[in-house]
């Protein structure tokens, strides 16, 4: 009998995992925390260096920090952003938001997906009361009233199995298979745009600088990464997607200077493609119309996704595991019920309109910048303009950054 069995240990099932560990005698020892993952190669510690990275918020950093794997990842190699420059093509003017202004060392940090999935299974490993259940699948569950447990039904190298659960959290991704068992529906919307992701190296350092320049077609985001390789997110149209995928390295290359305009390329000098192989994925917002069942919790894109625009995903998923982490602790020390619908609900009200905010902000801004109607073209000038006020800046900045949920 597990007190809380996650269903997916990706970054951020696996950061709640962290968050509930006992490493160290922590206040967590009396609970039986489950993990069960379908890839067995994390077990064995092998994460798929794809080039793909995550824009992780200070506030986030700062969770990271408190549940204790965030030195990990600093040992691995994380790269400071100390500034993001926004703006909107080849206009001249530009918004810049910087870390002086809000006194922090840093406005976020870009981690390799792989650093942060190796830091987390690190950290899970030393904690007693984790068990990791990997490679395995879940294949049914069942909620049983009368005995107050999810019954899970696995699939391991040993055979089918059921596992019961005080309480049952689905991290398993924005295709979530647990909430579609527990009919759970969803609002979704789907963009006619694909987010191309590769890794460059520049000439010249980065100087931790972040850019984030609005087309036509969608943001063009350039993430530095240690100190002369940057991570691109080039959401392209589906009308141009086969075609730049299509393309020989040397013509891509062009098409991707033209991207960075000619300022950037005069500050960055050359720039050589360092990814073998150029990913790509479609993005969609979706949003769950309830976090929880009785007995069951929904987390980071298997409750909700949003448009890549600003980096907030991620973030919103590690927000995600923090209010959970507090309430099931709390829960605990008090001797709840972790699966009581009444002790669920406190997570879902501190994390629902967090969540649904940042998905219309983000959807919104994605429509404001993505067309050429003069309207929309007027306005999101106006909006960067405004941006210049100091005021409105640290409000923005404050947001981003995650401040707020800290």
């Amino acid at each position: 009998m597990f007190d809380v069995l996650i269903v997916g240990a990706g970054m951020v099932g696996a950061s709640l995992a962290c968050a509930l560990g006992d490493k160290n005698c922590s206040a967590n020892r009396n609970l039986k925390v489950g993990i069960i993952e379908g890839n067995g190669n994390f077990l064995r510690g092998e994460f798929t260096a794809d080039g793909r990275a995550s824009a992780i918020a200070y506030g986030s950093t700062q969770i990271w920090q408190n549940i204790g794997v965030w030195g990990g990842m600093q040992q691995r190699g994380v790269t400071p952003m100390h500034t993001i420059q926004i703006s909107e093509g080849d206009l001249p003017y530009q918004v810049q938001l910087r870390r002086e202004d809000m006194g922090q060392e840093a406005l976020g940090y870009i981690v390799e997906n792989a650093v942060t999935l190796a830091s987390l299974w690190e950290f899970a490993r030393e904690c007693q009361n984790l068990e990791l259940i990997c490679p395995a699948k879940i294949l049914d569950i069942e909620h049983v009233p009368d005995r107050d447990v999810m019954r899970v039904k696995i699939s391991s190298e040993i055979g089918e199995q059921c596992l019961e659960t005080k309480l049952l959290v689905g991290a398993d991704g924005g295709r979530s298979q647990v909430r579609q068992l527990a009919n759970i529906e969803i609002s979704e919307r789907l963009y006619a745009q694909t987010c191309i992701v590769t890794t460059i190296k520049s000439e010249n350092p980065h100087q931790n600088f972040a850019y984030e320049r609005f087309q036509a077609s969608g943001p063009f985001a350039i993430l530095p990464l240690g100190s002369d390789h940057a991570c691109i997110v080039w959401t392209a149209t589906k009308e141009e997607t086969p075609i730049l995928l299509a393309l020989d390295e040397a013509t891509f290359l062009k098409e991707l200077a033209k991207r960075f305009g000619v300022p950037l390329m005069e500050k960055l000098g050359n720039i050589t493609v360092i990814s073998s192989a150029r990913s790509n994925y479609s993005p969609r917002w979706m949003h769950s119309q309830t976090y929880i069942q009785p007995r069951l919790a929904l987390i980071g894109d298997a409750a909700h996704t949003t448009h890549p625009i600003a980096g907030q995903g991620m973030n919103l998923g590690i927000r995600d595991v923090n209010a959970l982490a507090n309430v099931l602790k709390a829960a605990h020390q008090n001797h709840e019920d972790l699966g009581a619908i009444a002790v669920l609900k406190r997570y879902q009200s501190k994390r629902k309109w967090d969540n649904l905010g940042v998905i219309l902000l983000t959807h919104i801004s994605n429509i404001l910048f993505s067309n050429h109607n003069w309207f929309f073209k007027v306005l999101r000038r106006f909006g960067l303009l405004l941006l210049q006020i100091s005021p409105l800046k640290r409000i923005l900045m404050y947001f981003m950054m995650g401040l707020h949920q800290v």
